[in-house]
């Protein structure tokens, strides 16, 4: 890597100091260290940018382009594991959170309990905040979104340090997934699952092409699946069309709750019909009653399910005869009071399949290197009601959060906002104000990932060990004339690692992230190689982070499994209250392809992004089925009422096909009240999570988020709705009857009969036939 004085000079006005180029597949032989000037003019313009490989705040691996100290653009990293180059669509949001006109410029100060905020500074806030967690020794609670890596071992260092504790929140917890995948394989981490190499995938509930889990991975998987040969068969059930349904061969409409009887009465069809071998079949009814599973059969559920005996009995075979085959699931399959169940009998059809270790099957994930925590997920409802309940009382003196808006997030019924103000003080380090912010004491500015330093371990990784590595990769902007900083944020561990001082023995997070680095060095394995430690931690910076594929866990068909009829359960949906009167629906939640579960909402971007399957953006909306709307007398754009025990929330229609009748699906993110969020999320659209009734999954005590039921009634008027699509009629139109939509004739392939009709279709518009 050859660079001339000219070019040097020029890149040294690209980026952040310490910063490493991205460089895919090798290490150059000189390394450069790029530096901002101080005082670079912001018109200078030389059309020189910089790419540099970091780690976003999802777990993807990602590089950002730099010009004159600024980003620009970010894209997938080619060289990253989780993703290989692919993006998210929230992806390039970082950018305006980045540069976001609301962002929070400095630490502000609420002198009293419902005053308003006042500007101090640093200095004083770093101050009040060492004396506060001094304070709450023993009283001390640290609130955080799921993270692994650096940020959860030094989180976990500080909360111990003061004897308190790190609490994870996530508003569609996936608790009940990590306690089934404990159940069926004993693994503490999500596992790889293989959809490339599988001939047939079955998934429950799971949105793994939309938003569940790592859907970008997932969606490179997927495109190897169908691109193949073979072309695999995808078979998805869900009671909701989404991303995942709608790209199905086969879409199975299952009633909410009812995803583990359909997944034993595929398992009792394998079984009855010896359709797999004999030991699978051995593993699999090791620890069932004999005779138990014949009431699965597919004509006893049917009904119940909601899928036909015949489909349930074709997909038993398509399953078990076209294999290697993979069983998955996740969302709303877990989220019912049943949901164990449910992902239970789901996840231990890979028994019958006999691909766990296999290609085209479940693959176990090692521990995260260096002893770095590798898992992760938000406490279960059940811990959150206990948490929150200290919180009244007292008994907890300072809270700590970030990355999480409680507020928002929880339902109405659990009073988050009652229960911060009896917590004598309480910080938010967050990036624009959110509703738990108006029950902060203190707020802190929290850098973008951009700025920061952070090692991620990613989940679920793989099928081997992979570290993420974050690099600052921009300055702070400065204001033009004063050249200040606009947005004097910080790193929310830096921070907390300086209050706590001596008590913790990292001193920064740069310098975990260095010593981690050198053990890995040390380690002599892995994807990068070089001569000394630093060449060593320069192709980490450059790749964008570190991985060994060699590195994998021992994987192998357990000899038998717990019974997947254990605690076997209908769904418990809510009460209602019989005053209302109204059509009775399911709610399902969903997260929104770019807002997610409201992280995003802040950014015009994400909230520009059209839903895949309405396409609508900029609003909260409410997919009801088209004869169960027409029966009701309403119309796109509508808006209705939907109430629960809980509260009410007032949204506009969308009649859809792809819903069931008994349901309605709408999208999470949205619903921060005026002067909350920023200016682009403020007053916008409702927040269906706080209407949510507090109905816990019966195991682990979570969260039901999809056992809520309503009552719809009209609310009056309408508005169009913000959309690119027609009317969704549209879509379900047939063909006339005798007129065929294609001819393709013997030995010629589809598309070479499109094209040759499309020549025909052009000489009868152009002779005026």
């Amino acid at each position: 890597m050859k660079l001339s004085r000219r070019e040097f000079m020029t890149l040294a006005g690209g980026s952040t100091a310490g910063a490493v180029i991205f460089t895919a597949c090798g290490v150059p032989a000189d390394e450069l260290l790029v530096e901002a000037p101080l005082d670079l003019p912001e018109d200078l313009v030389n059309g020189i940018d910089s790419w540099f490989a970091t780690t976003d705040d999802s777990g993807l691996g990602v590089i950002v382009r730099v010009m004159e100290g600024r980003a620009k653009k970010i894209a997938g990293n080619p060289d990253y594991p989780i993703n290989l180059g692919k993006q998210a669509a929230h992806t390039d949001t970082a950018l305006q959170a980045l540069y976001h006109p609301d962002r929070v410029e400095g630490p502000m100060l609420r002198r009293a309990k419902g005053q308003p905020l006042t500007p101090i500074s640093w200095d004083d806030a770093n101050g009040l905040l060492e004396q506060w967690m001094s304070d709450a020794e023993g009283n001390l609670a640290i609130v955080t979104n799921p993270v692994r890596g650096a940020d959860a071992k030094i989180a976990r260092d500080v909360a111990s340090a003061y004897a308190g504790r790190l609490v994870f929140f996530d508003p569609l917890e996936q608790g009940v997934l990590h306690s089934a995948i404990k159940t069926v394989f004993d693994q503490n981490r999500v596992p790889e699952f293989d959809i490339a190499g599988a001939h047939t995938v079955l998934s429950f509930g799971a949105d793994w092409l939309g938003t569940w889990l790592s859907p970008v991975r997932y969606g490179t998987k997927y495109g190897d699946f169908r691109g193949g040969d073979h072309r695999g068969f995808m078979m998805h059930a869900e009671s909701r069309m989404s991303l995942t349904a709608a790209a199905a061969d086969r879409w199975l409409t299952v009633n909410p709750g009812y995803e583990g009887d359909l997944a034993i009465s595929i398992a009792s069809v394998i079984v009855k019909d010896q359709l797999v071998p004999e030991n699978n079949i051995s593993a699999y009814t090791a620890n069932i009653p004999e005779g138990e599973l014949e009431k699965w059969a597919p004509e006893s559920v049917a009904d119940r399910v909601g899928v036909s005996a015949e489909l349930i009995k074709e997909a038993a075979h398509k399953f078990a005869e076209d294999g290697p085959s993979i069983a998955f699931g996740g969302g709303s399959a877990g989220a019912q009071t049943n949901g164990a169940f449910n992902l239970t009998a789901i996840y231990a059809l890979n028994i019958l399949a006999g691909t766990i270790g296999k290609k085209g099957g479940v693959q176990f994930n090692p521990a995260g290197a260096q002893g770095l925590p590798d898992s992760a997920t938000g406490a279960s409802f059940e811990t959150w009601e206990n948490e929150l309940s200290h919180w009244r009382a007292g008994n907890v003196k300072t809270v700590i959060t970030r990355g999480v808006d409680l507020v928002h997030g929880l339902p109405r019924s659990v009073d988050v906002g009652g229960a911060l103000d009896k917590v004598d003080n309480v910080v938010a380090f967050t990036g624009v104000l959110d509703e738990s912010s108006e029950h902060a004491n203190l707020i802190l500015p929290e850098n973008s990932y951009l700025e920061d330093w952070g090692l991620d371990v990613p989940e679920p990784a793989p099928g081997y060990e992979v570290v993420g590595l974050r690099q600052p990769v921009v300055n702070a902007p400065l204001d033009g004339e004063t050249r200040a900083r606009l947005y004097d944020s910080r790193n929310f561990l830096d921070t907390l690692l300086l209050a706590a001082g001596s008590r913790v023995s990292v001193g920064s997070v740069k310098e975990f992230v260095e010593d981690t680095v050198a053990d890995l060095y040390a380690a002599g394995r892995g994807s990068v190689t070089a001569g000394d430690s630093r060449l060593f931690m320069n192709g980490v910076l450059q790749r964008g982070g570190w991985w060994d594929v060699g590195a994998s866990a021992a994987t192998g068909t357990p000899s038998s499994i717990p019974s997947p009829l254990a605690n076997a359960a209908g769904p418990g949906m809510s009460e209602l209250d019989d005053r209302v009167e109204g059509h009775v629906f399911t709610i399902v939640p969903f997260a929104h392809q770019s807002l997610l579960d409201g992280r995003n909402a802040s950014t015009p971007w994400a909230q520009a992004t059209p839903d895949p399957i309405t396409t609508v953006a900029w609003a909260t909306w409410a997919e009801i089925n088209f004869d169960k709307a027409e029966e009701m007398g309403i119309s796109e754009g509508q808006w209705i009422k939907v109430r629960t025990t809980a509260g009410e929330i007032t949204v506009q229609a969308y009649p859809h096909p792809g819903i069931s009748p008994n349901l309605i699906a709408i999208p999470v993110g949205q619903g921060h009240k005026e002067g909350i969020g920023g200016r682009y999320a403020e007053d916008r659209g409702e927040n269906v999570l706080n209407i949510l009734v507090d109905k816990k999954e019966s195991e682990t005590g979570a969260l039901a988020w999809a056992a809520t039921r309503a009552v719809v009634t009209k609310a009056g008027g309408s508005k169009e709705l913000p959309k690119f699509e027609g009317d969704a009629r549209a879509i379900i139109r047939p063909a006339e009857h005798g007129v065929p939509i294609l001819i393709v004739e013997p030995g010629q392939s589809a598309h070479d009969a499109q094209e040759h009709n499309h020549e025909l279709h052009l000489r009868f518009i152009s002779n005026d036939e």
